[in-house]
């Protein structure tokens, strides 16, 4: 009677993590689809730029915390100095370019 008791408690706490683990994302794919946009980012400063890195960063976050890659690691790091070039860009350097063409 207790060991089918306890096959019965060992499948239902089976079933439960096999359930716990299907909701979360399986693979890297938020992970490279964030680094991808973190490298589109860091070669087109500005409003584009800082837009594709904002949610490159937000992709690569959310698959930090389903399951911890390497990539989503570089691409929070890349999407941070992109989106900080990007407000540089827009905010310091093209003013700055701008008045010195003389417009």
């Amino acid at each position: 009677m207790k060991k089918e008791m306890r096959k019965k408690n060992k499948q239902s706490v089976s079933h439960e993590e096999k359930s716990k683990e299907s909701q979360k994302i399986v693979g890297n794919s938020l992970g490279a689809s964030g680094f991808t946009l973190s490298i589109v980012g860091l070669f087109s400063l500005g409003v584009f730029g800082a837009i594709a890195s904002f949610i490159g960063f937000i992709f690569c976050f959310i698959q930090q915390r389903n399951k911890k890659t390497k990539l989503g690691k570089a691409g929070m790091i890349i999407n941070i100095i992109a989106f900080v070039l990007s407000v540089l860009w827009i905010f310091v350097i093209y003013p700055v370019i701008y008045k010195s063409l003389g417009y």
